[in-house]
């Protein structure tokens, strides 16, 4: 009975010891009582050094007071609680560093251990490397919020931001402005060149809009031709001056058409701002559409209206 006894105790210890991921065993009060597995060294450092620590001793002190509470909660509830968290190697004591890149990201497991072999009560803690699945989210939410070619914002991820912006501003009493710069020859440079080179003058109007204005606000692709830029806190007149601005650095760049032909890029634009707490998106896209359209038959590259 005792050599069958031990045989299953032997199977056990080396499927546990086996695991990729590792289990730790929390203690109430706040000391890493065991580990097991946690094999996978490509995804987890050896975590052995950390028995019989305090997580207040190898943590940043908000994680490792997360961490006792989680703990805390498992035993006193009987209930598995679950933890998602981020944390860089370098930042546990006692470990030697698998990498020195960004914190991963780990999913934790939480469950009571009904047992008096550690003299406290105690919880098993199984951590899970998620930061693949965590990058294949963020970029997943990207593709949903950016415009592909640019990076900008798409159409209708803008449309929030702008109604985000909105409420902010009416709510603090604060201006905002609205632009619209519109390229005057895409068109032309797709139908004579192709799709490649009308891509590589929609990247470079993006590329110049962002260096101009950078942290000011926020930025959209509307459509294949048509930027907007959204201001909070920002007033009609120094928009008018961002705005210019970015449309003098979209001329300055130079696209080269082919062996022989170099153009620069031009455009137009329109520019308002928020005037009335009742007002919506709707209401300032219809006027800052009115500005460009203001601009046929003049001379006038930007307008506020």
């Amino acid at each position: 009975m005792a050599e069958q006894f031990d045989k299953i105790h032997s199977h056990i210890e080396a499927i546990a010891n086996a695991m990729p991921d590792p289990i730790f065993v929390m203690g109430q009060d706040g000391t890493y009582l065991d580990i097991i597995g946690g094999q996978e060294r490509s995804l987890y450092a050896d975590g052995h050094n950390l028995i019989g620590k305090k997580y207040t001793d190898v943590l940043p002190e908000k994680m490792a007071e997360r961490f006792l509470k989680v703990v805390n909660k498992a035993i006193m509830s009987g209930h598995l609680q679950e933890i998602e968290y981020q944390l860089a190697d370098s930042e546990v004591q006692g470990i030697e560093p698998l990498r020195t890149t960004e914190g991963q990201w780990y999913e934790a497991r939480v469950y009571p251990l009904d047992s008096e072999a550690y003299d406290q009560p105690a919880a098993i803690w199984l951590a899970i490397n998620i930061t693949n699945r965590k990058h294949m989210e963020e970029q997943i939410e990207r593709l949903s919020s950016n415009d592909p070619l640019t990076d900008l914002y798409n159409r209708d991820y803008f449309m929030g931001v702008i109604d985000e912006e909105l409420n902010k501003a009416r709510l603090n009493h604060r201006p905002l402005s609205l632009a619209k710069i519109n390229l005057d020859c895409f068109k032309r440079i797709t139908d004579a060149y192709g799709h490649e080179m009308g891509d590589k003058a929609i990247l470079t109007a993006a590329h110049a809009i962002k260096n101009v204005v950078k942290d000011l606000g926020y930025i959209g692709r509307l459509s294949c031709d048509q930027f907007m830029i959204v201001l909070p806190e920002i007033k009609a007149v120094d928009a008018f001056r961002i705005t210019k601005l970015a449309q003098e650095t979209i001329s300055s760049q130079t696209i080269q058409l082919d062996k022989d032909e170099k153009t620069c890029l031009t455009s137009h634009a329109g520019v308002t701002e928020l005037r009335d707490a009742n007002e919506d998106s709707q209401v300032l896209f219809k006027r800052v559409n009115k500005a460009i359209k203001a601009l046929d038959g003049t001379r006038e590259k930007t307008r506020i209206l």
